[in-house]
């Protein structure tokens, strides 16, 4: 068994987590206990790129098939997942997605800075090939309900993103120019892969951005507000600041409480 195989044993998307966990793994790893921990994120991030580009990762296809039929409902990490393991199990899948690209957040939630959309697409090859379906733009209980689901398949996975975002009712929200990440983060995914959308334009070109949150969407927030053009950009944390390193109510193998920083100067 090679490394690139040792890997997927246990995690189908290294190439995705690689790039966008926060490797709670590292937080306890035994090194973290007096010095820095191993680069576990970064070392399976390189393991499968070299994988994919030196033939180890290839479709693995059924030793049998069952006959039985799978509905996935959503293609998030969650439901290709699912859709890859009930492939190789020997069932035939259908992944369907409300989107008209296959991803759910990994598609139009990451920046492009973060994660490029052509490793989702390596990675979809190779579930096309072990003969998982895609349906896109069908919104499950719109364009198809559930019991007509329930008919034509023996099982329905429900994979679903909540997309419900987490609202500020204070005064103001209702302004011109105030935004939800999602909305501003999906658009600028589709402007940099160049498909068009219907909505009112949202950029910070030439503005004087402010962001509320200082978590992962805070920073991808910024991080494509700079690359926009913004004049400039605050961001604000209702938290207060963590220390450099370990905070002493983190002690190994907790997630250590410290402060982490990444903007335009770390991508």
């Amino acid at each position: 068994m090679s490394i690139a195989e040792a890997l997927h044993t246990t995690n189908n998307f290294p190439e995705f987590t690689g790039r966008l966990c926060p490797a709670p793994c590292e937080g306890a790893c035994v090194l973290g206990i007096n010095e820095d921990p191993v680069s576990i994120r970064i070392i399976e991030w390189n393991i499968v790129d070299r994988g994919f580009n030196e033939g180890f990762v290839t479709p693995i296809l059924p030793v049998v098939q069952t006959g039985k039929t799978v509905a996935i409902i959503g293609s998030g990490p969650a439901g290709l997942a699912a859709a890859q393991q009930l492939a190789r199990a020997g069932h035939e899948v259908t992944v369907f997605e409300k989107s008209d690209r296959i991803g759910g957040l990994l598609r139009y939630g990451i920046p492009d800075f973060k994660m490029e959309k052509w490793v989702i697409d390596r990675r979809l090859e190779q579930m096309k090939a072990e003969g998982v379906k895609f349906q896109t733009s069908v919104a499950v209980g719109k364009d198809i309900t559930g019991e007509q689901l329930r008919r034509q398949f023996d099982a329905v996975g429900l994979t679903m993103g909540a997309e419900q975002a987490r609202e500020l009712p204070i005064p103001g929200r209702e302004l011109k120019g105030v935004h939800l990440a999602m909305e501003y983060l999906t658009q600028q995914n589709k402007r940099t892969a160049g498909i068009s959308f219907s909505d009112e334009p949202i950029t910070a070109k030439g503005k004087r951005v402010v962001i509320i949150g200082g978590g992962d969407t805070g920073s991808d927030c910024l991080g494509t507000a700079h690359r926009q053009g913004c004049v400039e950009a605050h961001q604000f944390e209702l938290l207060p600041e963590p220390p450099p390193q370990r905070a002493d109510s983190t002690p190994w193998p907790l997630w250590p409480m410290q402060l982490r920083t990444s903007g335009p100067s770390s991508r």
